[in-house]
């Protein structure tokens, strides 16, 4: 009995902090390139999670996606690992290169902002002067006043401290508070970068998944393979079958000894990629503790989904902080024009030794008020405005990428859970077919190629169920990022420990 089987041939692409595809053998490729501004590369192993990103960490100078790369720590452990998907996640926020830019850009944005401060706050030093001079008075004009030429060397010596303080400076207040709305958007940009990791981490951990079940499924198939060419070899021996049989059970055989070494292949391959993400030596020989199964989603209204995005979403909060960052210097440009006051104060001693001194001091005050600078400060808020615009029109398409990133994964999401219930019914349709087929075989009412033709389309079933199950993972994955909420949610939804 012969029954079609279905097929997960369909690509479904996603685009959210990365771009994933699904081909129809469940692996990935990357939709990036090379001579991309946004720091993406063709890399199929296993994808590109920086690419079309808000995040910053994506440099455009950078060669390589940094999600992809890690700083390994730590020694190879005897022996083969236990890795769980908790710790590969919590390996790679600790060593991914993703998160760890992130982390410097960070850095520089609290260093722009103690700077914009410093501004703000007093100047406080100290200072000591030894002072030798031979005074040319002639220099000076003075030849008609009857003074000496030349005043011979003489010394002196002074110790101060001096103040100064901006007591009112507009523009220096509001960078501050720009500054401080950019260190925000940092902060922000940093936790999407978490789940970034996240994203890369546990799409990474799902296909080693994938790719061990393959082996498992291909070595078992091989076995099956091997035993009916042992049966339709003695058949042959004893003339109950005709030779075309044997070299057909043969070749489906070494067929199936082709597909063990292309899934080892492609298992030891997707290892490396793991560790290359989470940071483990790439020495490390290890094995998963979570592997690929099946879970309902746990939620998939579409209201909530989006609500929980428009709150959690890292990158609208650092597009909405830049955006006021943004504003907030288009007032500071505009405050260029007002005056500023400014007090200066030294005092010390100074004298011809630091024993015999004498105390003096003074004070300063100082107003500026800017009358004509050229259309300097025109030009300065023309530009800010610029990028107040740019930045305004960036937090709109955030926004609006929200909700599609949201209503996109929950579509795919749907299409893979289709998937996932024809495939296990495919595959239990195929294995009745095979034991049918085993069946008649038997008695003699069929011939080898039908049973072989059944094996082959066990073989195909099993594929397409974990290409269906990795796809449904996969999407689930891809609805929490979309949420925000990936570092949170992955293990709830992924139903891993």
């Amino acid at each position: 009995m012969k029954r079609s089987l279905w097929s997960f041939g369909r690509t479904v692409c996603f685009t959210l902090g990365g771009a994933i595809c699904l081909t129809t053998n469940g692996r990935t490729q990357s939709t990036g390139s090379g001579s991309s501004p946004q720091n993406t590369v063709d890399t199929p192993r296993p994808f590109n999670p920086g690419q079309n990103t808000t995040n910053p960490s994506a440099f455009a100078v950078q060669s390589q996606n940094p999600f992809l790369g890690s700083v390994p720590t730590g020694r190879v452990f005897p022996g083969v690992l236990d890795l769980s998907l908790r710790a590969a996640v919590d390996l790679a926020l600790r060593t991914n290169l993703g998160y760890i830019d992130s982390e410097q850009d960070h850095q520089r944005s609290r260093a722009a902002r103690l700077r914009a401060l410093s501004t703000l706050l007093p100047q406080i030093g100290v200072e000591s002067t030894e002072d030798y001079r031979n005074l040319v008075m002639d220099a000076l004009g003075t030849e008609k006043l009857g003074v000496p030429h030349v005043v011979q060397g003489y010394n002196y010596q002074t110790a101060h401290a001096t103040l100064q303080q901006r007591v009112v400076d507009v523009p220096a207040l509001r960078d501050l508070k720009a500054s401080s709305k950019e260190m925000e958007a940092s902060a922000a940009s940093m936790a999407d970068a978490r789940n970034i990791v996240v994203l890369a981490s546990v799409s990474s951990y799902l296909l080693v998944a994938a790719s061990q079940t393959r082996l498992e499924t291909a070595r078992a198939q091989f076995a099956t393979a091997k035993t009916i060419e042992s049966i339709l070899s003695s058949r042959v021996v004893h003339d109950l079958s005709p030779r075309i049989d044997e070299i057909r059970a043969h070749v489906a055989m070494r067929s199936a000894d082709l597909r063990v070494t292309l899934a080892t292949t492609t298992l030891e391959k997707d290892k490396l990629a793991l560790t290359r993400i989470i940071g483990l030596p790439i020495e490390q020989e290890f094995t998963l503790t979570d592997g690929l199964r099946y879970l309902e989603t746990p939620s998939t209204n579409q209201a909530e989904l989006l609500s929980k995005a428009a709150e959690k979403r890292q990158d609208l909060r650092a597009a909405r902080a830049r955006l006021d960052a943004a504003e907030l210097s288009v007032k500071a440009e505009r405050a260029q024009r007002l005056p500023s006051v400014e007090v200066l104060a030294n005092g010390g001693e100074t004298g011809i030794t630091y024993g015999h001194p004498y105390r003096d001091y003074d004070v300063e005050g100082r107003i500026s008020v800017p009358i004509f600078t050229g259309r300097r400060i025109e030009a300065d808020v023309l530009g800010a405005k610029a990028t107040a615009n740019r930045r305004r029109a960036e937090f709109a398409d955030t926004q609006a990428r929200a909700g599609f990133d949201v209503r996109t994964a929950l579509l795919d999401l749907t299409a893979a859970s289709k998937s996932v219930e024809v495939s296990l019914e495919n595959q239990a349709l195929a294995v009745e077919g095979l034991r049918q087929a085993k069946d008649r075989f038997d008695v003699g009412v069929s011939n080898a190629a039908d049973l072989i033709q059944a094996q082959q389309s066990v073989a195909e079933a099993e594929d397409n169920r974990i290409a269906s199950i990795y796809a449904h993972q996969v999407a689930k994955l891809m609805l929490i990022r979309a949420t925000g909420t990936a570092e949170q949610d992955y293990l709830s939804y992924l139903g891993a420990h």
